[in-house]
Formats: C-alpha cells, structure tokens, sequence
C-alpha cells in the first residue's frame, strides 16, 4: 500500500540530488532538464490530493421514460468556478460524444429498446478528471393491447405432466416437464394425451423450457446450468450445453435461442455456441415485466407465461416492450382441478393452421384457442 509513496519520495531524492549537482560544480551552466522538472512539479501537486470535477449526474435509477421522450442528460459541477476543458457522454460503454452547456439530449425513439440504461460521464480539467455514472429506464411507449379468450376445443393432458416447455411440430406435441427426479421430454399425441415417448432426465436435474431448432430439440433446466441436445426423429441424446443463470423458458426464432431466466430478461443464444449476443428486457408502459416462464414464437412475437398468473404477454422481440396482454382467466374448470393442480404454463403453436395452444403444470386439460381483442 507504500509503493505510490517510496516512488514518489525515490524521484524527489532523484531531483534533489540534481539540483545538488548543480550548484557543487562550481558556478558552470548546467542546468535541470524542463521535463524532469515539470514531471517533479506534476507528482508533488498531485500527492494527497483529489479533485472533484462533478458532484452528481441526472437522470438516475429511480427516473423512467417511454419510448419517444427526450431524455436530458446532466452533470452538476461542485462549484461555480469550474470551467471544464470537456466532458464526454457513454451509454452502455459507447461513446456517444462531448457535451456542451452540460446537458445531452437523449433520444429515445419508439424502436429504442426498453429496459435500463447506464451511462457515465466524463469530466476533464488540466490534470484532473472525474468520472460519476447513472442509470435510467425506459418503458414502452404506449399501453399493451388487452385480449380475452375463447376455447375452441379441449384435449385430454396428463396430470401428473409438470408443464415447463411445449410446442408443436408435424402434428405432434413436444413437452419439457420438470421436478427434480420426474423431470422428461416427451412427444405427446394431441387427440387422446397419451405420451407416444418418454425421455427421462437424470435425477438432479429439474427440466425447463424446449424448442425445436434445425432438426434438434433443446432443452434447458432449472438451476443446473445445463442443458441437453436430442434429435427430433427419435428423441436420442446428442450432447449438453452450459449457460449462466437460471433456465426457466425458451424459444426461437429460427436462428437464435431465447431464453427467459424468471427476471424481465431475456437472454437471445447462439445456437452453436450459446453465447448471448444480446438481453432484450422486458417492460410494458408500467414498468418491467418479470417472472417471465414459457415462451413461444408466434408470428414475429414472442409469447410468454407470467408466473403465478393467467396471463400471457406478447413481447416486441425487438425492444422489448409489451404490445398486448392475453387474460386467460378461469380457462380451467373447477372439475378438473385438484391439489395437485398448478398454475397456466405451456404454449404451442402451429403455423401451418394457426392454432394455438396452451396448458398448465399438472392441468388435465390442454386447449386449443382463439384469441379475442377486446
């Protein structure tokens, strides 16, 4: 914890013992060298000193705005008699550019991402700079659209199926079920319910979320940080992959990955790495949305199940915000609960017809429905 120290005191020695030199060599012209001397004038200044450029920055985190607002970026210097050489704006570690009078206008257009925003500022004066960071939120820029419900036709579904992922493919449902111990993949005849395959997953693992993707079906889990490959045709394993973070749902698009981890995050994977390549944070016109479960992708959105809810939103893939919500309340009977039942999660998707689908953890019934705007 010296070292700035014995350094500082070993080139003040050095300085000394050079001035000493010169005034012991008898009246001769030598003199200091201008750099060393202005290296030795830049250390003693700077010794034990702190120079607070700006003593705070607004927006913070407690401030939201929607989409399509101007958003004033500030700093507040500590005193009157500061004129900076410069400060320079990042968002999200980018540099964005200097600002002038103190303030940038920031603007967040309506395909702005929603979600949290850091940025920093940074404050320069002669030697001395400053550095102070800040955060806000921006949420979607208008109220999502409300639907209802109307239940086409009901399908037996096996009770005892701890529904975590679902989905739809040539005429046959594929479903993740979890608990630690019971946890499958199946493939699942839609007319009578009955599981035509059955995988089970080793004891420790409690399964999540599936999607089908180039022929192979992924499969996530819980808090394992792993996830497991299968081939489509005959459910056989192909390998495994890590990740960060809990598993709660996933989806694709066709291309990449998405999966959601019970928080408004959604983490979008490259499937030959799984790496994320981007968050899409999950906000409507009130705020985040978190808890987000199961998802589906449904013609150019992302649907997903809200834990504890009978809700289910569609999400902007691209920023992020919530364009409508889907209230499924009562769908299910009371003749067909018990106490084993559990909450709405599963959604399927067939894109040759347009159906869609959805069950619930331990339901007895899985619905094919219409969705009605109201």
């Amino acid at each position: 914890m010296h070292t700035r120290k014995v350094k500082n005191l070993s080139f003040i020695l050095g300085v000394a013992a050079l001035l000493v030199s010169v005034t012991s060599c008898g009246g001769c012209r030598q003199a200091v060298p201008d750099q060393a001397m202005n290296q030795y004038i830049a250390r003693t200044r700077s010794v034990g000193r702190v120079v607070e450029l700006i003593a705070g920055v607004s927006p913070t985190l407690e401030q939201e705005f929607r989409q399509g607002d101007t958003i004033p970026i500030s700093y507040r210097l500590t005193s009157d008699t500061i004129a900076l050489d410069s400060a320079v704006l990042y968002l999200r570690g980018r540099r964005v550019g200097a600002m002038s009078g103190g303030v940038w206008p920031y603007i967040a257009s309506a395909e702005h991402p929603t979600g949290r925003v850091p940025y920093r500022i940074s404050a320069y004066q002669g030697g001395d700079s400053t550095v102070r960071v800040g955060e806000f939120a921006v949420r979607a820029d208008s109220a999502p659209a409300r639907y209802g419900y109307r239940v086409v036709k009901s399908y037996p579904h096996d009770g005892q199926a701890y529904t975590q992922g679902l989905f739809w493919y040539e005429g046959f449902l594929y479903e993740s079920t979890g608990l630690t111990g019971q946890s499958t993949l199946r493939k699942v005849d839609l007319p009578t319910g009955e599981v035509l395959q059955s995988v089970p997953l080793a004891e420790e693992y409690f399964g999540e979320g599936a999607a089908l993707l180039d022929g192979k079906i992924y499969q996530i889990t819980w808090e394992n940080n792993t996830g497991f490959i299968y081939d489509l045709a005959t459910l056989e394993p192909l390998g495994q992959f890590g990740y960060t973070g809990a598993g709660w749902g996933l989806t694709t698009d066709g291309q990449y990955l998405y999966m959601s981890d019970g928080t408004e995050k959604i983490m979008v994977l490259d499937p030959q790495t799984f790496r994320p390549l981007r968050t899409i944070e999950v906000y409507s016109d009130a705020g985040r949305v978190t808890q987000i479960n199961e998802m589906e992708w449904i013609e150019g959105e992302i649907w997903a199940n809200i834990y504890l809810t009978d809700q289910i939103v569609r999400i902007d893939p691209e920023t992020g915000a919530v364009r409508g919500i889907i209230d499924l309340k009562r769908i299910l009977p009371p003749a067909d609960k018990d106490m084993s039942t559990d909450v709405l999660n599963g959604i399927a998707y067939d894109p040759a017809t347009g159906r869609i689908f959805v069950t619930g953890k331990n339901w007895k019934k899985l619905f094919e429905i219409e969705v009605i705007e109201q």
